[in-house]
């Protein structure tokens, strides 16, 4: 299936499920090209809830308003999907259905042990010297390690650095433009345009990653998987400002319908690139939605919850 067949079945869905529930809490925007998006009153009612009213405003209150993204009230918003599904998981404290999760690689994809595991949103290591820190979408943290959880519904890649993307007209253009390459530049010191202003990202990078910050490189090799990059390092740069790989890993959760996280699409590329070049076994794994929604399809009380996914989203336990 190609990507545009997949975001349609996807986007019929999703008109399929608002039309069911929330016909009047629409914005005025067309059909044409486009998911349902919720008013700015109704955003909220992009999350699925249970009929218990307690857990229900638990899985609600899991990531506060001004956490939410710019599109939270798209019916796509991968947000709205990670609260609805891992919001669930925490309401109702089964993180015991995680622990025998398979990632594709076929190491845990969790922890193996979840005893003393706290499941927490949109948490910002603060640890790396980022103007705006790095925000991990769920963290699994205790005493057993730490998994940053990165989740993606249709996207069809990999969050890259922006910095060969800036044009002269942006504020931050004279001090911050790259032209891809990893070398001095437009008179700064160091290398990476981030370094020249504090961020400490290749302090560390190469602890995790085969790539050398002491010396030139013609293409910068995190511009592609900046975002895999920076999610690596919120896993395992500690506050200390030291690297801890042990327990710590980074979990992609994804939709096995989405084509370009295939081999050959941009986000599976962009995977096949970070995993060649990562010298940690298991830092960085994957698993789908569908094999997560089969560990909770094991769960009496979350039976709405897998009901729900697979009539707004079309998504099916594995």
């Amino acid at each position: 299936m190609k990507y545009n067949a997949y975001e349609a079945s996807v986007r019929r869905s999703l008109w399929a499920w608002a039309d069911r529930h929330h016909r009047d809490e629409l914005d005025s925007g067309g059909r044409q090209k486009r998911p349902p998006v919720l008013d700015k009153r109704f955003v909220a009612a992009n999350i699925l809830v249970p009929e218990d009213k307690a857990r229900a405003r638990k899985v609600i209150a899991a990531i506060p308003g001004p956490q939410r993204h710019r599109w939270f009230g798209s019916l796509k918003s991968s947000q709205a999907l990670t609260q609805s599904v891992f919001g669930a998981i925490r309401a109702f404290d089964r993180l015991d259905l995680l622990k025998d999760v398979s990632a594709d690689c076929g190491m845990p994809a969790f922890f193996p042990d979840l005893k003393g595991v706290r499941l927490d949103f949109e948490q910002e290591p603060g640890c790396l010297g980022e103007p705006r820190p790095t925000s991990i979408d769920v963290l699994l943290h205790g005493l057993a390690g730490k998994v940053a959880i990165e989740c993606k519904f249709t996207e069809r890649e990999f969050g890259m650095c922006s910095r060969p993307n800036l044009k002269p007209g942006d504020k931050t253009y004279p001090q911050q433009h790259c032209d891809g390459s990893y070398r001095v530049q437009h008179g700064r010191r160091e290398r990476c345009a981030l370094s020249e202003i504090g961020v400490q990202y290749w302090r560390y990078l190469p602890g995790l990653f085969d790539w050398p910050a002491d010396r030139d490189h013609l293409l910068c090799p995190l511009r592609n998987v900046y975002q895999l990059g920076r999610n690596a390092l919120a896993a395992t740069v500690t506050p200390k400002g030291t690297v801890d790989t042990s327990g710590r890993h980074v979990l992609v959760v994804y939709d096995a319908r989405n084509p370009e996280f295939l081999p050959n699409g941009k986000a599976g590329r962009q995977w096949e690139a970070a995993i060649e070049a990562c010298r940690v076994s298991g830092l960085l794994r994957r698993v789908s939605w569908q094999r997560l929604l089969t560990a909770a399809a094991g769960a009496r009380e979350l039976s709405y919850l897998v009901e729900a996914l697979e009539e707004k989203y079309g998504l099916k336990p594995a």
